[in-house]
């Protein structure tokens, strides 16, 4: 579950030499963030991973049993480095996943900036939106949902990558999902918008997934949280030189909250 929290203002500032990059600052103008393209403005929390560690103010590093019971989530699996996080999963399940005190509001816009090692299809990179209160996913009377913006289970990260949007109840889910190939291993920016006219999902500051189905939309506030997933029946298709015993990877660079519109 992820805990509600009170946005606040963070702004990023990135200083740069002539013809230097750094990976942790989009630049402005940058038309390859949904924020830059449609301008969503200046960010109510924003996180660029400059410590040696997360601010247990606004991460919840999670602790216990893994998705569905299987494996663990370590707070050792999760660490930051050099302006980025990583979460790592083992052959073993051992795997971690953390959740934004500061992200959670209804209605809005995240991005976020990630990459993914080539490893196991058992894992599954994931970004999603959880309900704040009341538990997350489908429920018996069908008052949460969540929204996943990013999940793939390919062992090379080049197949397609997911968009999950669940909402009903246990009994009567109903589920919108597409896919949109991309190469994983690489930095990409993803992004979500959610509105009370539908939800969009982007990829490099483009839109692939939209629904307008107002009934697929969640009822409260909802928290983002950053996961590395393990299904262990899960194998997939073998990409030509993947080590499926290897360790797993996700890295996140920077992630950003936006204000609904008013």
């Amino acid at each position: 579950m992820v805990p509600s929290g009170t946005a606040r203002l963070s702004a990023v500032v990135c200083v740069l030499a002539v013809g230097s990059t750094a990976h942790g600052c989009a630049a402005r103008g940058d038309a390859r963030t949904a924020a830059a393209r449609f301008g969503w403005g200046r960010p109510v929390a924003a996180e660029d991973f400059r410590g040696r560690s997360l601010d247990p103010r606004d991460w919840d590093v999670y602790d216990g049993p893994g998705h569905a019971g299987k494996g663990r989530r370590s707070p050792r699996a999760v660490s930051v480095r050099e302006g980025v996080m990583t979460i790592t999963g083992r052959r073993n399940g051992t795997t971690g996943g953390v959740a934004w005190r500061r992200g959670a509001q209804k209605y809005g816009r995240w991005e976020a900036r990630i990459r993914m090692s080539r490893g196991c299809a058992c894992y599954h990179p994931v970004l999603l939106l959880w309900p704040t209160r009341g538990g997350g996913g489908v429920t018996p009377r069908g008052e949460n949902g969540e929204i996943d913006y990013v999940e793939t289970a390919d062992d090379g990260r080049r197949a397609a990558t997911s968009f999950f949007l669940h909402a009903g109840t246990a009994r009567n889910e109903r589920v919108r999902d597409t896919r949109v190939p991309a190469d994983l291993t690489r930095w990409h920016a993803f992004a979500v918008s959610w509105t009370p006219q539908g939800v969009s999902g982007y990829l490099d500051g483009r839109r692939w997934f939209h629904t307008g189905d107002r009934r697929m939309l969640p009822a409260g506030e909802m928290g983002q949280t950053i996961q590395l997933d393990w299904f262990p029946g899960e194998r997939g298709r073998t990409a030509r030189g993947v080590d499926r015993d290897a360790p797993a990877t996700l890295q996140i660079d920077w992630i950003r909250m936006y204000a609904p519109d008013r």
